[in-house]
């Protein structure tokens, strides 16, 4: 069924791009049927891939053989067809790890090189065979073409696709804002482009309208529209209209294909920069989220074992001092004095869980001894609460140590260890401290389970999130190394000149 709905659209890709060949030189300003090919392949998997590329190809080869096109080009665009949509398929599911997403400024340099440069730049190689004009002058429009189709038409179908099911739950007042846009873009667009007389500036239908979309409605929106602009010129300039028709038959496809790139480009760029900002603001609105149920969470436990532990066992203490008090007739000076003993080592033993509570809450050992020091006596207390095993390791470190990188590599460790000790499935772990090169380094190892770090970020947890924002504040990095049953090792590096505060002894 999938290779028939491929044999449909490319036939119906065909058919779209002879109506926009351009006499006298038939040449073709785009052509969408690579596109196309190249965007089924990318949402389809890739074990179906030989059926529907060689769909596609048959389909092409036949409606060319139908329209007279020679056996010799037609040879010779079936390579570059071939070729440049397995180059972009190929490309864009190695860096993407399947559909690109176009929401920030690295996928669309990823995407641009592979699809935009590289994919047009080899297939117009075989491309330009097929005229018998000048080789370069065909090769340059060849790769202008699919380039143009690949910035547009691609990110437009691959974001209605992929955004299906944001668009079935949108409001009514955004599908009338989405059909306001194109509708008054297709009316002003006419009059620049198509109409026999052109009354309206191109860059005055085109720029706000571009602007609207990049706003409001992302990459998907901009692709759709600049579609929607290119073929309004192209469809003048074959019926002898528009602002390109002037520039003679030479120049008439280079000059739209070159005009709707430096249109299309900056706009996409900027698309891609508000999503990036608006994908920020909710990373940071769920963190913010997050943190509040971290917050709630820990003062649930602080007050539940202050309740149900401290609490109770003071009170137990108390009941045992009033019933020693009315005992104390009937017990000998040395009975009085073993209850009394006993008595001490359940206060002493409620103090240290005080203070093990308090440890947890703020290190004093970390403001008096310094961060080697204060991180050696928690890795000790954390072995005896989790039963488990840490070899801890420090040198180099500067006598001196800003406060606030102090705190920050501090608590890093403590959540690494808290994470360990939680999930890795293994009680012995490795924690080494150390500065080298005007930088601070910690890692925590673990030869455990390991997990799916990208998974994990997805997931409900703060921890990570947490690490990576404490680490940020003091313009550190932190690097988290983990496969599943290989263990992990966190490394977080924070160089020792971003501390603001006053400094303190390093340990």
């Amino acid at each position: 069924m999938l290779a028939c709905l491929v044999v449909i659209m490319s036939y119906l890709a065909a058919r779209l791009g002879t109506t926009v060949v351009i006499r006298p030189h038939l040449d073709w300003p785009l052509w969408p049927g690579n596109i196309l090919l190249a965007s089924v392949l990318l949402l389809a998997p890739r074990r179906a891939w030989p059926i529907l590329v060689a769909a596609a190809l048959a389909t092409f080869a036949v409606y060319d053989l139908l329209i007279g096109i020679s056996i010799r080009s037609i040879i010779f665009f079936q390579l570059s067809d071939s070729t440049e949509a397995l180059t972009a398929a190929f490309g864009l599911s190695y860096c993407f790890d399947g559909v690109p997403q176009l929401n920030n400024v690295k996928a669309l340099a990823k995407y641009s090189f592979f699809a935009v440069l590289l994919a047009p730049f080899v297939g117009a190689f075989f491309s330009a065979f097929t005229t018998h004009g000048e080789y370069w002058r065909s090769w340059s429009i060849s790769f202008l073409a699919q380039a143009l189709g690949y910035l547009t038409l691609m990110p437009a179908i691959l974001g209605w696709v992929s955004k299906r099911s944001e668009w079935a739950h949108a409001s009514r007042s955004r599908y009338f804002e989405a059909l306001a846009l194109l509708s008054g873009l297709l009316v002003l667009g006419y009059f620049s482009f198509v109409s026999p007389s052109s009354m309206v500036v191109p860059v005055l239908t085109i720029v706000p309208f571009l602007l609207w979309a990049a706003l409001r409605f992302g990459t998907t929106g901009v692709s759709t529209l600049a579609i929607a602009v290119a073929f309004l010129a192209i469809w003048g300039a074959v019926h002898g209209r528009g602002p390109f028709v002037a520039l003679g038959p030479a120049h008439d496809v280079p000059s739209i294909q070159v005009f709707l790139l430096l249109v299309a480009a900056p706009f996409m760029v900027l698309a891609v920069v508000v999503e990036e900002r608006k994908s920020a603001e909710h990373a940071l609105a769920d963190v913010n989220r997050k943190l509040i149920e971290a917050q709630e969470k820990e003062r649930s436990r602080i007050a539940r074992e202050l309740h149900d532990d401290i609490c109770q066992r003071l009170a137990l203490l108390v009941l045992e001092l009033q019933q020693l008090e009315g005992d104390t007739s009937n017990l000998s000076a040395g009975e009085v004095g073993g209850r009394l003993n006993e008595l001490g080592q359940q206060t002493s033993e409620i103090v240290g869980d005080v203070q093990a509570l308090s440890h947890q809450l703020h290190s004093a050992k970390l403001q008096i001894l310094g961060l080697a020091a204060a991180l050696k006596s928690f890795c000790k207390e954390f072995e005896e609460q989790q039963v488990a095993e840490i070899d801890f390791s420090s040198h180099d470190l500067p006598r001196l140590l800003a406060s606030d990188i102090s705190l920050s590599v501090f608590r890093v460790a403590q959540e690494a260890l808290h994470n360990s000790a939680k999930h890795s499935g293994v009680r012995h772990f490795g924690v080494r401290l150390w500065a080298e090169q005007g930088a601070l380094h910690l890692t925590v190892q673990d030869a455990g389970s390991g997990f799916d770090c990208e998974a994990a970020k997805r997931g409900r947890g703060l921890g990570l999130t947490s690490m990576e924002e404490r680490i940020k504040l003091v313009n550190g990095t932190l690097s988290i190394a983990s496969q599943p049953r290989r263990g992990t090792t966190i490394h977080a590096c924070v160089p020792l000149s971003s501390g603001e505060d006053p400094l303190r002894a390093a340990g």
